[in-house]
């Protein structure tokens, strides 16, 4: 039976790498660095629509406000907050008829509510709900924040992308537990429109030089525990995944982001382009679908803002995303 697997034509976006964390396993931290601005954003913004991309993937270090360079650079700009500035930047997105995705780490509720009306997704991960471990590799993370957030997500009804972080030290209990926890949180809120079981890949950068090795049937398991207590769809990035159709074999349903772009968190890892991941997953019986950064289901719900819809509408136009429309192709 033929599977259908879906993906995103998604381009990276980075405000700054300014980060008040300093986490064991990331790479992505820069020092001093600011914020970016509106010319340079454009030009980014100008390449990804020249590619075919439709969702801007909107990042930065968390709490980069902290940053005293940071917060010199909002204050003259005029802006009372990061998420203030964010903001504008996914309104820059939809003027350029793109659909942003933010992920900025830890925000108030406040600052989520500023967020939503210009963004067709969001997403923070939880990465792992053990705290002790956590303290060992993440010491500035809050996991009580990071679930108090998504929670204020489910609250304010965005469509939100969440997961856990595999192979840096935790064990399959921990896993499973992070798991519940999301799950616990969708069932109340219905808001979580995939989990991502993203494996950590070591890069320049890392402290965490090695990656423990995740078994086959660890994976099998996490993938039937999603499954089997929810209807969320799983995720794996197609880049950080050398098996990645292998993980298709055991149930995973969507391979993330795909861009011609690189990926500025693991910028060791650059993903194949869409016909070479779509020729591999006809030869196993699979066909490769695009969909946008909000999922059918969210879609159908109206979990969108009119600013959102507009462009949303533009791109269903396009046959690729005609499923969105049907009532026989169910995709989440």
């Amino acid at each position: 039976m033929e599977q259908i697997i879906t993906y995103s034509k998604s381009y990276t976006l980075i405000l700054t790498h300014s980060c008040a964390n300093l986490c064991l396993y990331c790479g992505f931290r820069k020092k001093d660095e600011g914020i970016i601005l509106f010319p340079e954003a454009e030009e980014i913004l100008k390449t990804a629509k020249e590619k075919g991309h439709w969702e801007i993937l909107v990042m930065s270090g968390e709490n980069p406000q902290k940053i005293p360079k940071v917060s010199r650079q909002l204050k003259t700009l005029g802006y009372n907050s990061f998420a203030e500035y964010a903001a504008n930047i996914s309104k820059l997105i939809l003027k350029k008829h793109l659909l942003p995705h933010t992920n900025i780490g830890v925000l108030p509720f406040e600052d989520l509510n500023i967020l939503k009306k210009y963004n067709a997704s969001m997403g923070l991960m939880l990465e792992n709900i053990n705290s002790v471990f956590g303290k060992a590799v993440h010491p500035q993370k809050n996991i009580k924040e990071r679930l108090r957030v998504i929670e204020d997500a489910g609250r304010l009804q965005i469509p939100f992308t969440t997961g856990i972080l595999i192979g840096i030290g935790e064990n399959q209990k921990d896993r499973i537990n992070s798991l519940k926890e999301i799950i616990n949180l969708h069932s109340r809120y219905n808001h979580i429109q995939e989990i991502i079981i993203q494996n950590f890949v070591p890069n320049t950068g890392s402290k965490i030089r090695i990656s423990e090795q995740v078994k086959e049937e660890e994976y099998k398991e996490l993938f039937d525990f999603v499954r089997d207590n929810s209807d969320i769809p799983v995720q794996i990035p197609q880049n950080l995944n050398i098996d990645y159709l292998k993980m298709i074999e055991l149930g995973v349903s969507d391979i993330g982001g795909i861009s011609e772009g690189k990926d500025h968190v693991n910028p060791d890892s650059p993903w194949e382009n869409v016909e070479e991941i779509s020729k591999r997953l006809y030869s196993l019986g699979h066909k490769l679908t695009g969909r946008l950064p909000v999922y059918k289901k969210y879609y159908n719900l109206g979990w969108y803002s009119e600013e959102v819809g507009k462009i949303i509408e533009k791109y269903l136009q396009n046959e690729e995303f005609d499923y969105y429309k049907s009532p026989f192709t169910p995709l989440y």
